[in-house]
């Protein structure tokens, strides 16, 4: 039988010794040898098998790896140089190989994150014991890009890699979390409204946004995302949400044209490569992690009145006084009961915060078992997850749970691996937002006189106030459910060391279900006839996507010629299918199904919709590098979508990327000592975007059930189709630099970029007569072009001692600009005046606030004093006179941090910073001033109290409280938007030697603190539907 196995590690990544196996050398020597051998040493036995081998000259040597702290390092691979021949280090560090063939083996040790490490053999010493050092650069050296990998330093694109140990030294809360901490072109815009919601999904950017014209659709596509590739296949947002963090090996930001070229037709948002984490050869191990952290809701940002401050505010108002147009006795009586009433109340204690009402403590924890092992051709790992999220309000809870199953299988020249996995997500929301809370007045007492919740605060010919906690309290639900199955196979076969061709299969199937019940006792139908009373809402939307994709990939090196040549081709489908319905009409009680209602609302029907889209692609790509100094990309790529129109459904995307490496220039090594790293680099290519509706392009039709003709069921047009609407695509040019300098101590990346989405594709407004509103086209450029820039140092690295402390800083700035709009947005320009403050004309940043400007609160009459735009002051308000007075995108914004560690002491913090932004303070526009009589029923800003011109000479931020006039938005109304953020603390210890004793192989403890404080110098509410949280975070971690 074979002594040796022969292993294809030609392209084997950063991460992938734990594919290799553990060898089992079985000598048949007969009987007699076999005795004889169990009875002698190591040196005895390899002597033995020299003198009865000596045609074959095998060598059977054997050894231990251990790290500096003289622990075992199990999964180390253990290669014979120059050969195929390899193993790695079982659970207790221990190797043992066959070395055939070679008369002067040389083994190579290389493990992630170590330094990689060769020892020749000497004659007559057959036990080789290492032992390994920590290599912080070690990670940096590849790309993982999903379709292939690259070798950092010959790669000219912007990329960014990090570990999953990188990623949870941020938090443990998910992915996506950690990831905007780390990288400043990984941006997630805070939601002002939904803030912690855990059932909202984030919304991302890379680089800015290549589609800002135009509103994201939650359900269906969203134009800026990313595109997300886990192990080499297309996911989702909400997938990779999802993950638990122990799960992933590394996460890759794929950011210019270069480096997203092999996706062209669906990158100009860039690319997040997830892979997840692969089994290990050698003995079944078990691990597990798992965390629990404590959240509490964060109202520092609200600015709301008590009781007495909302009672004094309403009486300055003129709530309690009669005037010329509702005076009449019975009034004046009423109006007086009402204030002496609430004053009475007031005076005897009353002041509810309603904001801590639906609000708790969130206790939430995290699971994940899982085992491997497998030795041979054949390894396998199976793990099973459970996420369990409280969210700080009451009824706002989400559930995952998930299972994978890992198979890896090689004989000879072919590898097949087997990835299945299930993740069972439901999540139910509350009933009444956080806003309805906010918004009752603190006067008003929760329970009646006998402590019981009734429907009413207040009933009565004065007032009408419903209480949010009476309809928390009834059988009402919102609840949603989520179901997705994927597998995804892959077939290798490397006939050749230079030569492979991979195949993928990948489908994954959908299934998202939700009940929306709203009892009819809920006050919102007091006024409704008892037939409608009640709503019950189902949703289902079912979906399928199917991958296929065949590769090619040829590298070689040729004396001081390195180049990967790869071929590409993908196919693919999604399908979906959606449908829901409405009934109404149900009786009190528990009577919450849809067989209990009264049928639907008047002139309503189910809702069906499906759709279909396919794509397709075939890409070619080189990689060149001469002599490791001059660097060249080429990509160019053809797709196909049937998003587009039938006449424009082919796309060609194309990219090229040219580097220098300056530190391997002769002149350079000769001249300057200490820099490892500086590369130059620059790329220019045109992604696409198809993150669009799947039927945006067709003309198609809505049957009117409840209208007939002589001809049948009428129809109307419901969208408008566009056979020429073409891609959208984006001209991306990246400058970048890398330098590595003092001993690897010092490390800057720096990139400038410069993107032209031309045309985009986007919605505009339409003549009635078309019969529909709005029509899909492509109109319009937008340019924009900004700076990243990351710089990390150590100021304390001693790896021997594991003694380190590090300092890190990222920035990012970005401006954009549209152009050839020509008019064509006028009548949305015109929509959002007094509504919004953005404007789309030509020339102009998308996210500019355009305002009049105002000259403030004229101190002798209380009146606003406007700017015109040629200067001069007015009172006359008017939209003519609109100029930008800022921009709501900051200047420079990202993180700073800093990890220190010390034997197995982990300590790290993380700082968030935004600079130089302006912002329209909601607050002070609609809870300070525009307070109308219906709005003064609500609770309000405690500033519309304060600082109120009262008489003529008052210097005033606002006007008279007795002023209800309607107040335009001006740029009195906008402040400088600077914050500063402690986004995470964290404090880890690895109980090495202790785990030792107790026999396992690894032992962690961690903390962490997350979303730690904000501190803003503009005072506005954070939250209004869903409060803000931070949290505390307790984390377990082992290996059996």
């Amino acid at each position: 039988m074979k002594n040796v196995f022969d292993f294809s590690t030609c392209y084997d990544r950063a991460g992938g010794m734990m594919l290799k196996i553990c060898l089992l050398c079985l000598i048949c020597l007969g009987g007699s040898s076999i005795s004889l051998q169990a009875k002698t040493g190591d040196n005895e036995a390899v002597k033995m098998l020299e003198g009865n081998s000596q045609q074959q000259k095998e060598l059977l040597l054997r050894g231990s790896v251990k790290d500096v702290d003289g622990l075992p390092l199990p999964g180390v691979a253990v290669q014979v140089k120059g050969t195929s021949q390899g193993t790695t280090t079982d659970a207790d560090g221990e190797y043992y190989i066959m070395v055939k063939g070679v008369e002067k083996p040389v083994l190579v040790f290389s493990f992630i994150g170590m330094e990689t490490q060769e020892v020749a053999y000497e004659k007559g010493k057959h036990r080789i014991n290492i032992t390994m050092k920590e290599a912080q650069q070690e990670l940096e050296e590849v790309v993982v890009m999903g379709i292939l990998t690259k070798n950092k330093n010959s790669f000219t694109g912007s990329a960014a890699s990090f570990t999953g140990e990188e990623l949870r030294a941020v938090g443990l809360q998910n992915p996506i979390a950690s990831l905007k901490t780390l990288d400043p072109a990984f941006n997630v815009m805070e939601s002002q409204i939904y803030g912690s919601d855990p059932n909202r999904m984030p919304d991302i950017s890379i680089r800015g946004k290549s589609s800002v014209i135009g509103t994201r659709d939650e359900a269906v596509n969203d134009p800026n995302q990313p595109l997300f590739i886990v192990d080499g296949f297309e996911s989702t947002l909400e997938t990779v949400y999802n993950m638990d963090l122990n799960r992933i090996e590394s996460m890759t930001i794929l950011k210019d044209a270069a480096s997203t070229a092999i996706y062209g037709s669906k990158a100009a948002n860039g690319v997040v490569v997830i892979e997840t984490v692969k089994p290990k050869a050698g003995k079944l191990r078990f691990s597990y992690n798992g965390s629990m952290d404590i959240t509490e809701p964060d109202l520092t940002s609200y600015n709301l009145m008590n009781a007495r401050e909302k009672l004094e505010f309403e009486y300055l108002a003129g709530k309690y006084t009669t005037n010329s147009g509702n005076w009449s006795p019975n009034n004046e009586i009423l109006f007086s009961d009402a204030y002496n009433k609430r004053l009475a109340d007031v005076n005897s204690g009353v002041d509810t915060y309603w904001l801590s009402v639906p609000l708790r403590t969130g206790l939430n924890h995290k699971h994940r078992i899982y085992a491997e092992g497998g030795q041979g051709g054949f390894l396998f790992g199976i793990g099973a997850n459970y996420n369990g999220t409280d969210g700080v309000m009451k009824e706002s809870d989400r559930e995952s749970y998930g299972g994978n199953l890992d198979i890896i299988y090689r004989v000879d020249k072919l590898k097949f691996q087997n990835q299945f996995t299930a993740t069972y997500t439901n999540s139910s929301n509350p009933i009444v937002p956080f806003s309805t809370y906010a918004a009752a007045n603190p006067y008003y007492k929760k329970t009646d006189e006998n402590g019981e919740i009734t429907p009413w605060l207040e009933n009565s010919d004065f007032a009408k106030a419903s209480n949010p906690l009476y309809n928390a309290s009834l059988n009402s639900r919102n609840e949603n459910s989520n179901l997705v199955l994927s597998n995804y196979f892959i077939a290798e076969y490397t006939p050749v060391e230079s030569f492979r061709v991979r195949a993928r299969l990948g489908l994954t199937h959908t299934n998202t279900k939700g009940e929306n019940f709203l009892s009819p006792l809920d006050t919102r139908f007091t006024n409704v006839d008892a037939t409608q009373k009640g709503l019950f809402s189902s949703s289902n939307t079912r979906s399928t996507q199917v991958d296929g994709e065949l590769t090619a990939i040829y590298a070689e090196v040729i004396d001081q010629h390195r180049f990967t040549f790869a071929l590409d081709s993908k196919l693919s489908e999604y399908r979906s299918l959606s449908e829901g319905y409405n009934v109404v009409g149900f009786p009190e009680g528990d009577y919450t199904y849809p067989s209990f209602s009264n049928g639907y609302p008047e002139g309503a029907s189910p809702t069906y919709y499906e759709s279909v889209s396919r794509s397709v692609s075939f890409l070619g790509t080189l990689n060149y590098a001469y002599d490791n100094r001059y660097l060249l990309d080429v990509n160019y790529t053809l797709s196909g979508s049937s998003i587009f129109g039938s006449n424009k459904r082919f796309k060609n995307t194309w990219a090229v990327g040219l580097g220098w490496n300056l530190m391997n220039e002769s002149f350079f090594k000769d001249n300057i000592d200490g820099v490892s790293m500086l590369k130059l680099r620059a790329s220019v290519g045109n992604p696409g975007n198809p993150s669009f509706d799947s039927s945006m392009s067709l003309t198609t039709y809505q049957f009117m059930y409840n209208s007939f003709s002589y001809f049948g069921t009428s129809t109307t047009l419901l969208n408008l189709g566009n056979k020429n609407l073409k891609w959208q695509t984006t001209l991306d040019r990246n400058f970048g630099v890398d330098l590595t300098m003092l001993d690897n101590r010092l490390n800057v990346e720096f990139n400038y970029y410069k993107k032209i989405t031309d045309p985009l594709l986007i919605q505009i407004y339409t003549s009635p007569s078309s019969g529909v509103s709005t029509w899909h086209t492509n109109l319009g450029e937008q340019r924009s072009e900004g700076l990243l820039a990351t710089v990390s140092y150590y100021i304390l690295r001693n790896l021997d001692k594991r003694l380190t402390w590090s300092v890190r800083g990222t920035l990012r700035h970005e401006k954009l600009e549209l152009d050839k709009i020509d008019g064509h947005m006028d009548d949305l320009n015109a929509y959002g005046k007094n509504r919004n403050t953005k404007r789309y004309y030509n020339g102009a940043d998308p996210d500019a606030i355009w305002a009049v400007r105002s000259a403030g609160i004229d101190p002798s009459n209380g009146r606003e004093l406007f700017i015109k735009k040629d200067g001069t002051y007015t009172y006359d308000f008017s939209y003519d006179d609109e100029v930008i007075v800022g921009t709501a995108r900051p200047k420079i914004e990202g993180y700073l941090g800093s990890t220190f560690t010390r034997g197995g002491l982990t300590v790290g913090l993380n700082f968030g910073y935004r600079l130089g932004g302006k912002a329209l303070n909601k607050d002070l526009y609609n809870k300070v001033e525009n307070i109308s009589g219906a709005s003064l029923a609500q609770n309000q800003d405690r500033r519309a109290l304060y600082d109120r011109w009262q008489k003529p000479g008052d210097w005033a931020q606002f006007k008279n409280i007795a002023n209800s006039a309607n107040t335009p938005i001006s740029s009195r109304f906008v402040q400088k938007d600077n914050s500063l953020t402690l986004q995470s603390v964290n404090v880890g210890y690895d109980f090495y030697k202790f785990a030792n004793r107790l026999g396992v192989e690894s032992l962690r403890l961690s903390a962490y603190m997350n979303d730690v404080f904000w501190l803003s110098t503009m005072k506005q509410e954070r939250g209004t539907a869903y409060p803000f949280a931070r949290s505390v975070t307790f984390a377990l971690s082992f290996t059996l």
